[in-house]
């Protein structure tokens, strides 16, 4: 791996960890083979490499998880700037169901009604008539930096 390349995947934990602490303010870089991002509730594998080897990533996460915390990767694709929100993000469908189910309730009952929108002020995912929780964490007027 050339320094370019190990300086860009070190400038990319910099920039999730950076992002995250929008709602975990302690989030930092781990170094050598712990998580990647620290001090969140979850181990997130940082990716920024050219060949995307995706089920690879989410093993080393889950391995290094355990079956201790939530595992996922986040994996920033060439041509890619520094905004975090814009990057990839993968995990085992059976956790991303079990991270669904709460928030739309019973699925016999409320599925219907719980409808998934875009936020008109910042653009995240909320539910319709729900407010949007990324906004909520976002100082008034700070909208144009999303």
């Amino acid at each position: 791996m050339t320094r370019h390349r190990k300086d860009r995947g070190l400038r990319t934990e910099r920039v999730v960890a950076s992002y995250l602490q929008q709602w975990w303010p302690h989030a930092g870089i781990g170094r050598g083979a712990g998580k990647d991002i620290t001090n969140v509730p979850f181990d997130i594998e940082v990716k920024a490499r050219s060949a995307f080897q995706p089920l690879e990533w989410l093993r080393q996460a889950s391995k290094r998880a355990d079956g201790k915390e939530l595992p996922f990767v986040v994996c920033r694709m060439n041509g890619q700037g520094e905004d975090a929100s814009e990057y990839l993000a993968f995990m085992r469908f059976a956790d991303l169901v079990q991270l669904l189910l709460p928030i739309y309730g019973d699925i016999n009952k409320d599925s219907v009604e719980l409808v998934p929108e875009r936020c008109t002020k910042c653009g995240s995912w909320k539910l319709k008539d729900v407010p949007c929780r990324t906004c909520q964490k976002v100082p008034k007027g700070n909208h144009a930096n999303l």
